[in-house]
């Protein structure tokens, strides 16, 4: 059964915006699962040690995969793109996080390697702006509320929309393997 699921992209190592691009890539080719957006890309301040800024985006994809096999095949794509996990909140070449799976089987999983709704999504504006551009109305099946009602009792944060110079528009066709 397709479900529409919502994954975070992030970067703050070198050149930002052609890691995310390299993840939608490589994101796209994965068999069971189509692109159906991508938001705008969002230049934030990083949570936990002192580092270089994030380039933040969230896609929008239509997935056939349990949640757990489309983890462990996000968590593949951010190794093969240099992800290296040495320090929590650390820089990263890439960040590949599933925030919402709207679904009713799996809208919730709670295990030891993932938890759906992310737990921080609701305190996170770097990943609430542009969930917002693509699902508003989406709820967050634990917290009863839309992403925009989220996004609405956030305090201010230092999150800031950025032109992209690779990255697809909201309205660009899909599979976007060929960037």
């Amino acid at each position: 059964m397709s479900a529409t699921v919502y994954v975070g992209l992030g970067s703050n190592e070198g050149d930002r915006e052609s890691h995310l691009v390299a993840a939608l890539a490589a994101i796209s080719c994965i068999d069971a699962v189509s692109v159906l957006g991508c938001s705008s890309l969002y230049d934030t301040a990083p949570v936990g040690p002192a580092q270089p800024r994030f380039l933040n985006a969230v896609v929008a994809l239509e997935c056939d995969l349990t949640p757990q096999r489309l983890l462990c095949i996000l968590q593949r794509i951010e190794q093969d793109l240099g992800r290296r996990r040495m320090q929590r909140w650390g820089p990263r070449t890439i960040d590949l996080d599933i925030l919402l799976w709207d679904e009713e089987d799996h809208c919730v999983v709670a295990d030891a390697n993932l938890q759906v709704p992310h737990l921080e999504l609701h305190k996170r504006r770097f990943a609430l702006e542009p969930l917002a551009e693509l699902a508003p109305d989406a709820r967050h099946p634990v917290l009863g509320v839309t992403v925009q009602e989220l996004l609405a009792k956030l305090a201010p944060q230092d999150v800031r929309k950025r032109e992209a110079l690779y990255w697809p528009d909201m309205g660009a066709r899909f599979p976007v393997h060929e960037l």
